[in-house]
């Protein structure tokens, strides 16, 4: 048990020389000590202080007729493109509204209206480009799990600001955090014009082609009956014919619908492929109407083949022009639908919480500087004492040390 203590008890004249050396030079740790943290107690009263503003939107909404950001995310519409596979946007329409905000576009604007360009300093002969990159580093956008988009500008002031400066930091950076979500509006109501007259001119060029194709089967019609004295179908072929109406109508919309697709999208994309698909197998079904295969039950429609010569040649005609009268009605309607999405002008981003100028400073916590000084600089001061006077013969005040003042 002893030869165990042994080794302890040598050391421990040796902290007590430690201890005796760092009590007698007390005065000097706290001089080190103090000047440090007073010095840095001034630096942090004249340093930049940083304020942060943020401003949160509501998750964007996907309607059906929509022709913004949201519908290019989900392709769902005619006219629209889907864009979140093919750049890797994500799946949310919040993260497309993120790539949209962090975009050259919107940062360029701001830079512009805002004059960012003097406020971070780009010199005059510079481009007012340089300034994307501290605008990007001064903002954080986030997407939340529930969708809401967050964004949150954070500005410095400079040295010795005074309130007048701190108060005009405080509201530019409520003010940048609000111009964003104007100009995320402002690019989602463009392109949504954009791609609605884009639209729009796609379907009058097909309206003007549909109804010169209409009014000629009219005239064909109306030359028939002339010639034939109106020939009058029976009910069950009026059904057949209605059908092969309808399938018709199906036929062309989604013929439509490919060739406006094919603007957006390669042959192999997926979006192509399943219509050419639909197109297939509607396109199968009109054709088993005109000639049934054989043992399929023929109780609710008579092919037009079986029909009488004449008869036929009716049905054709009248069929002709009932899907034309479809096609022009499905057109129109998308005709009508563009031009209000084109002259449409109301906001697209609903804001949740505007951003406000901030109540207290982001940076610095000057409470948790003080506190990191003191601890540092004691020890610093500590160190710098024992490298300093640890061989040195101890001054007279250590003599004061307390295990004396135990002694005596």
């Amino acid at each position: 048990m002893t030869d165990q203590n042994t080794p302890l008890l040598k050391q421990l004249p040796q902290y007590k020389d430690l201890w005796n050396t760092i009590w007698g030079h007390r005065k000097t740790v706290v001089r080190i000590a103090g000047a440090v943290t007073v010095a840095m107690l001034a630096y942090v009263l004249i340093m930049p202080q940083s304020f942060t503003s943020t401003v949160t939107m509501l998750p964007p909404q996907e309607e059906k007729s929509s022709m913004g950001l949201a519908s290019l995310l989900s392709g769902s519409n005619l006219p629209l493109m889907d864009i979140s596979s093919t750049f890797g946007f994500g799946s949310r329409p919040s993260d497309l509204y993120v790539q949209v905000l962090q975009s050259r576009t919107v940062a360029e604007s701001l830079i512009v209206t805002q004059n960012l360009d003097d406020f971070y300093g780009i010199d005059e002969g510079d481009s007012y480009r340089f300034a994307i990159e501290p605008l990007h580093e001064s903002t954080v956008f986030e997407a939340t799990k529930d969708g809401l988009i967050k964004v949150s500008v954070t500005l410095k002031t400079g040295f010795f600001a005074n309130d007048a400066e701190i108060d005009s930091i405080k509201a530019f950076a409520a003010t940048l955090a609000n111009k964003y979500v104007y100009w995320m509006d402002r690019v989602n109501r463009e392109k949504m014009i954009s791609r609605a007259r884009q639209s729009r001119q796609f379907v009058e060029n097909e309206l003007q082609r549909t109804q010169t194709e209409l009014d000629t089967a009219y005239n064909q019609l109306v030359a028939f009956q002339s010639e034939n004295k109106s020939v009058f179908l029976e009910r069950q072929m009026e059904a057949a014919l209605e059908g092969a109406t309808t399938l018709k109508d199906q036929i062309y919309k989604a013929q439509l619908e490919l060739a406006m697709k094919r603007q957006d999208f390669g042959e192999s994309s997926r979006i192509i492929q399943q219509l050419e698909t639909e197109i297939g197998q509607l396109q199968e079904l009109y054709d088993q109407l005109n000639v049934p295969k054989e043992g399929e039950s023929q109780d609710f429609y008579v092919p037009f083949a079986r029909l009488p010569e004449v008869a036929r040649e009716m049905a054709e005609l009248l069929r002709n022009v009932k899907t034309l009268e479809q096609v022009i009605l499905f057109l129109n309607q998308q005709y009508y639908q563009d031009r209000v999405q084109e002259a449409k002008d109301t906001p697209t981003i609903q804001v949740l919480d505007e951003a406000v100028p901030a109540i207290q400073r982001t940076s610095p916590k000057r409470a948790l500087w003080m506190v990191l000084t003191v601890l540092f600089s004691t020890v610093g001061a500590v160190l710098f004492v024992l490298i300093r006077f640890r061989n040195e013969e101890p001054l007279p005040e250590a003599n004061d040390s307390p295990s004396e003042h135990q002694s005596a």
